[in-house]
C-alpha cells in the first residue's frame, strides 16, 4: 500500500505515517514512529508536512501527550488536486523564466548577453571590469562620469583599478571637463594611456565602450536611460579589438 501512496507523490516516510495513522485512529508521536518504523524525531516532522497536506490533523493534548488523527482518504483527492495547481503555476512561471535563462545558457559559439539597469546596475557592470586580467581598450566620453550619480563613484572605481595594475587604453571624446579629468587622477595614470576624439565629429557619443577578455562592456551613464549591457563572445570582442585598434593609430 505504501508503494501505491508513493505513486500518488508522498515519499515512503510520509507513505508509512499516513498509513499507521488510518490504522491507529487518534495516536501520539510515539504509537505512530513504533508502527511507520521511524524514530521519533523524524515522526515529528514528518507529522507537520502531512498536517500541511491535509492529510492529518492534531486531535487533543498537547507536548508528548498531542495527539494525531488522519483526515478520511479521500481528502488524498484533495491533496493531489492542490499540487496540479501549484505545478500547473510552475509550468507557467517556467515560460515566463525560459527565455531569461536561455540568454544565460552558454553554446559554443553564442554570445552570453546580460542587461543591467540603472546607477546601480551600471556600477555593478563596471565591477566585472575589475575582475579583468587583461588590458582594457575603452572608448567613451568621459563627462558622462561627472553625473552626481556617477562622480564619487568614478574616483573610487579608479583607484581599484590602480591598486589592481590593470592597464587600460582609451579613446575619449576631448573636452575641457575631459581634460581637467585626466590631471587628478595621477596614480591611475600609471596604468593609462589615451589619445583624444574630435568632439565635434563625436557629438552624440554619451556611452562608454570597454572591451577586455573575451567581454564588451556598454554602459550608458546619463538618465534618463541609464543601463548596462555586458556581452561575452570571443568572435565579437576579436572584431572590436581589431576596429579599437584601427580607431588608436588613427587618434591623435
Amino acid at each position: 500500500m505504501d508503494l501505491l501512496l508513493e505513486k500518488l507523490g508522498l515519499d515512503i516516510y510520509e507513505a508509512r505515517v499516513y498509513l499507521a495513522l488510518l490504522e491507529l485512529g487518534k495516536a501520539r508521536v510515539s504509537e505512530i514512529s513504533k508502527k511507520a518504523l521511524i524514530n521519533r524525531t523524524t515522526g515529528y516532522d514528518i507529522l507537520e508536512r502531512l498536517i500541511k497536506y491535509g492529510l492529518i490533523t492534531k486531535a487533543s493534548g498537547a507536548g508528548t501527550r498531542q495527539k494525531y488523527t488522519a483526515e478520511p482518504p479521500s481528502k488524498l483527492v484533495k491533496y493531489l488536486e492542490g499540487r496540479k495547481s501549484v505545478y500547473e503555476r510552475r509550468i507557467e512561471d517556467a515560460k515566463t523564466l525560459v527565455p531569461q535563462l536561455a540568454m544565460l545558457y552558454k553554446t559554443e559559439n553564442r554570445p552570453i548577453i546580460k542587461f543591467y539597469e540603472g546607477a546601480e546596475g551600471v556600477k555593478e557592470i563596471y565591477s566585472e571590469t575589475l575582475k579583468s586580467k587583461k588590458e582594457i581598450l575603452s572608448c567613451l566620453d568621459l563627462e558622462s562620469w561627472a553625473a552626481e550619480d556617477f562622480r564619487d563613484w568614478g574616483k573610487s572605481y579608479n583607484r581599484q583599478r590602480a591598486e589592481a595594475k590593470i592597464k587600460e587604453r582609451i579613446l575619449v571624446l576631448k573636452t575641457p571637463k575631459s581634460i581637467e579629468w585626466f590631471k587628478n587622477y595621477p596614480a591611475t595614470l600609471k596604468y593609462t594611456q589615451f589619445r583624444w576624439l574630435d568632439a565635434e565629429r563625436f557629438p552624440f557619443f554619451n556611452a562608454e565602450i570597454n572591451i577586455f577578455e573575451d567581454k564588451l562592456m556598454i554602459a550608458l551613464l546619463k538618465k534618463p536611460g541609464q543601463m548596462g549591457i555586458m556581452i561575452q563572445s570571443v568572435e565579437l570582442t576579436n572584431i572590436l579589438k581589431a576596429l579599437f585598434e584601427l580607431a588608436w593609430e588613427m587618434s591623435k
